[in-house]
């Protein structure tokens, strides 16, 4: 009997069937395909652009950890890179207008490493006069090129008094993140008096918080990016937290057309249930038949609507680009490059919950349409 309903199973998942059929058959779960593709797009969209506006609150911030005292060497994971800077507001005076800025003093050596890569620039140059590192919407806004010459008015809080000075643009690096970067202006750390504190800056994926809690543990006040970037941490959070909600329309309508699909297998299947009752199946081996075959579809569904959606978030970078070319200030908030990070975790949750709520919708469906009916209607 189980061989028979192995073979009936194959048969109906279209093993020796036409094309039409086959088709027939998966035509009731077409709609959680196409959902099920955008709404994987969409976690792996979120997931993705969430990752790097998280990693640019470190790499354009105050780093991973920001600790306004020297840090012991010891105390430092491998792979961390420390230092020290200092920051000023600014007004900033170029031939394409002003702006008010926020600009950051950096040591040598600060663009060597993690920051340098991420960014794609490199080190402030030493033969130029008070050289700056602008980003490109910064450099649009105000018409600036590498070389060109401009005025800082910048602000010395220590003496409660401004300062000008000549400053000549170094570099111009792709704007990452406009709400960070837009009006950050890095500069040489001699611009400034002293410096502020050292950043601490963690390879991508580290706990800063564990950080911060060792230093803290030794005496040395140290605050984390999500500390001093609350307000933006917090939308990175509120955008992780729309996955959840992901998941559950995902259960939710995988189980709405799952339950359509499952009473239209038995609509179809009326007469071939006849014949297996005369074969003596009896009605929870026709439930069970009907089940499996069922979730078959779905997973098939599932899987093909997952494989689409990781195909469309593939192409997703590129529409961004060429949106933040048309369109910059559309993506003000939002990060104009990113690569793609699959959350494979996540996408087999949601596959593993819809197939869960889909064979308890099935079930319960298959139930109300008894074999009696079937027959009776037959």
């Amino acid at each position: 009997m189980r061989a028979f309903e192995r073979i009936w199973l194959e048969r109906k998942c279209g093993r020796k069937m036409g094309a039409g059929y086959v088709m027939s058959s998966y035509l009731p779960l077409l709609v959680i395909l196409l959902i099920t593709a955008a709404l994987v797009f969409s976690i792996i969209f979120i997931f993705s652009v969430s990752t790097r506006i998280d990693r640019m609150l470190e790499v354009l911030g105050s780093g991973s950890v920001f600790s306004y005292a020297d840090v012991p060497p010891d105390l430092l994971p491998d792979g961390t890179e420390c230092h020290h800077t200092a920051s000023s507001e600014a007004l900033l005076y170029a031939s394409g207008g002003e702006r008010a800025v926020m600009i950051k003093g950096v040591e040598d050596g600060y663009f060597d490493g993690m920051r340098g890569e991420e960014l794609g620039v490199g080190g402030l140059p030493d033969d130029l006069l008070n050289p700056l590192l602008i980003s490109s919407s910064l450099a649009e806004e105000l018409g600036l090129s590498p070389g060109d010459r401009l005025t800082i008015l910048l602000y010395e809080a220590e003496k409660d008094r401004t300062r000008p000075y000549l400053a000549t643009v170094a570099a111009v690096f792709d704007s990452v993140y406009p709400q960070l970067d837009s009006r950050l202006v890095f500069s040489d750390l001699s611009l400034f008096s002293s410096h502020d504190g050292v950043e601490i800056l963690l390879p991508a994926g580290s706990d800063a918080d564990a950080l911060v809690r060792m230093l803290s543990d030794a005496g040395v006040p140290a605050f984390s990016y999500k500390e001093l970037n609350r307000h933006a941490y917090d939308n990175v959070e509120s955008s992780i937290d729309v996955l959840y909600l992901i998941f559950a329309l995902v259960a939710v309508l995988a189980s709405f057309f799952s339950s359509d699909a499952a009473e239209g297998y038995v609509e179809r299947d009326r007469k071939d249930i006849a014949e297996l009752m005369v074969l003596g199946v009896d009605r929870r081996r026709l439930l069970w038949l009907y089940e499996a075959l069922t979730l078959i579809h779905v997973f098939v569904s599932l899987l093909a609507g997952t494989l689409l959606g990781i195909m469309l978030a593939l192409l997703s970078p590129y529409a961004i680009e060429a949106i933040a070319a048309a369109e910059p200030a559309f993506l003000d908030y939002y990060v104009r490059s990113f690569s793609i990070v699959i959350p494979v975790f996540r996408i087999a949750a949601m596959m593993m919950l819809s197939l869960a709520v889909s064979a308890l919708s099935a079930y319960l469906s298959l139930c109300r349409v008894t074999v009696a009916n079937v027959l009776g209607s037959w």
